[in-house]
């Protein structure tokens, strides 16, 4: 069963996929979804390097691990008495601030089982912008790519996404 998902999926490829950054060949009727990626990161209109934004202007400051969900989920942000909290399923992290709060959920939707969280707010505030449109760029490039097919469109997606999970675990 699930093949026949995945091949109705890819049904009907061109040979080659246009991005917003170059052309990707398609070979055997698979999407390779890690050349996509990176061939969009490489575009001057959409910039997308959402895992060198995060070890170039996250990782090198002082940060703290926040335990997230760890599945691809809607999160949202609730204002409380004490602040704010990002609710992901059943998980519920509190936040000081706003910014905070809008980085955790960034996160928690890619999916990712943890992510580190600057002391600092201030390099919070200054990148949160970046990621955001990031992962705006991601979506956005996706339905560019495959136009017509929402069902592509959020296989690409999640495939995508699981990539940007993989490299942002490595050290």
């Amino acid at each position: 069963m699930k093949q026949r998902n995945r091949s109705e999926y890819r049904a009907h490829l061109p040979k080659a996929l246009r991005t917003p950054g170059g052309t990707v060949a398609v070979r055997d009727q698979k999407i390779p979804h890690t050349a996509i990626l990176r061939v969009m990161e490489t575009c001057a209109d959409l910039p997308i390097n959402l895992i060198a934004l995060y070890r170039e202007k996250v990782l090198p400051q002082q940060t703290r691990t926040i335990r997230l969900l760890g599945k691809k989920s809607a999160a949202t942000i609730i204002h409380t008495l004490l602040g704010y909290e990002v609710q992901a399923g059943y998980k519920r992290i509190q936040c000081p601030d706003m910014v905070t709060a809008r980085y955790i959920r960034l996160f928690s939707e890619l999916g990712c089982h943890s992510v580190k969280v600057p002391y600092d707010p201030t390099v919070t505030a200054a990148i949160i912008p970046d990621l955001e449109a990031a992962v705006e760029n991601i979506r956005r490039g996706m339905s560019e790519i495959f136009p017509g097919n929402p069902k592509l469109q959020n296989y690409a997606i999640r495939r995508i996404f699981e990539i940007v999970r993989r490299q942002l675990q490595l050290p």
